[in-house]
């Protein structure tokens, strides 16, 4: 047996079998595809067919070698396609900050006035002209504005039922309904955000007109979307969270006379709260980049809300900035666009920033650390 082992192990390992040889082919045409898509893209298509090709000789000719370097490959591509397009974005929003730097920021003033805007008049620029690509005045702030408002109204609907969603797919659901719940609230994450925005639109519109006597499409229709296109993503992490807890916790709590919703409240949720809060803060962030229905709804505007807790106003948020002024965009505009793309990628980031360092957190105190 153990000679076979070694007979095996022999069989796969590197210089065998002209292993060094298709390796070496391999890296070859990789490097070369990856340089020939920055300087020349005519060539990636045949040097890009050479390295399937080498693949496919090397997987016969040296299966766990291959396999191993494509998996070292496929590591290195997500690493260098996140860094460039990184690179991407900041290069193409730095004429945007060198050219307008603060202008960028400029609070708008509204019937002469500036609006309460949590003290940010005494640093920025204020004028009543905050986007006007005509007159070279591109104010991001009412994006912004708008982006935190549909964000908190998503974060309310779906944080609150997707812990609650969660809780009764784990813990109160027998096994037949899971399995028929589960994947159920899983395929709604691959419903198309258009469509949501569309039904949305179409259905939460005429109720807010008749009940709110509102002109219609608003922050609040845009919240709630947004909110329910999050739910299924809140409700699987946390689902897998909460039923990571060990049932040992459980069958101690109830041993000690606790009902199955304190057992919930008091061991379930403290000891899957790293991973909750990550589902959460994973679907606030697909809130936050959410497009397509947001831009359905309110695709018009780029105005301040009147006042700024308005949620039956409207306006653009950053995405659907970018959407709908892409397409008719000049230079210096794009370059404002892809500014606001930095937002959002900072944004984003911060978020995940924030969700590691929660889970980190819950980890020591659970475990008794400080």
């Amino acid at each position: 047996m153990q000679q076979d082992i070694e007979t095996n192990r022999n069989r796969f390992s590197p210089g065998d079998d002209g292993s060094y040889v298709v390796m070496g082919v391999m890296g070859c045409t990789l490097a070369a595809t990856v340089v020939a898509f920055l300087f020349r893209p005519g060539l990636v298509a045949p040097l890009l067919a050479a390295f399937l090709v080498s693949t496919a000789v090397g997987w016969l000719v040296a299966q766990a070698v291959v396999a191993r370097a494509l998996g070292f490959v496929a590591t290195v591509s997500t690493v260098l396609t996140v860094a460039f397009i990184t690179y991407f974005l900041f290069v193409s929003a730095a004429p945007a900050f060198l050219e307008h730097g603060r202008g960028l920021f400029i609070i708008p003033v509204q019937d002469g006035r500036v609006q309460w805007f949590f003290g940010l008049d005494a640093v920025l620029p204020t004028s009543d002209e905050y986007w006007n690509p005509a007159a070279d005045a591109y104010s991001l702030i009412p994006a912004i504005w708008a982006t935190v408002i549909v964000t908190v109204i998503a974060g309310s609907v779906a944080g609150p039922l997707g812990l609650f969603g969660a809780l009764f797919i784990a813990e109160v659901a027998s096994d037949g309904l899971r399995s028929v719940v589960k994947p159920g609230v899983e395929v709604l994450a691959g419903i198309p955000s258009i469509v949501y925005g569309f039904i949305g639109f179409q259905v939460l519109n005429g109720f807010v007109q008749n009940s709110f006597l509102d002109d219609g499409a608003s922050y609040l229709i845009a919240g709630i979307v947004v909110g329910i296109m999050a739910l299924p993503t809140v409700v699987s992490v946390a689902e897998d969270a909460i039923s990571s807890v060990p049932g040992s916790m459980r069958d101690g709590s109830t041993a000690l006379g606790a009902t199955r919703w304190q057992t919930m409240k008091s061991i379930s949720i403290p000891a899957s709260f790293s991973g909750v809060s990550a589902a959460v803060i994973l679907g606030l962030g697909r809130a936050i980049g959410e497009t397509m229905a947001v831009a359905a709804i309110m695709a018009s505007g780029t105005g301040l809300a009147n006042p700024l807790y308005d949620v039956f106003d409207a306006s653009v948020t950053l995405t659907s900035l970018i959407a709908t002024q892409y397409g008719s965009a000049s230079e210096s505009t794009l370059d404002v666009l892809f500014a606001a793309g930095v937002l959002l990628f900072v944004i984003v980031a911060g978020m995940s920033v924030v969700s590691q360092a929660v889970e980190r957190r819950m980890k020591r105190k659970l475990r008794g650390e400080r």
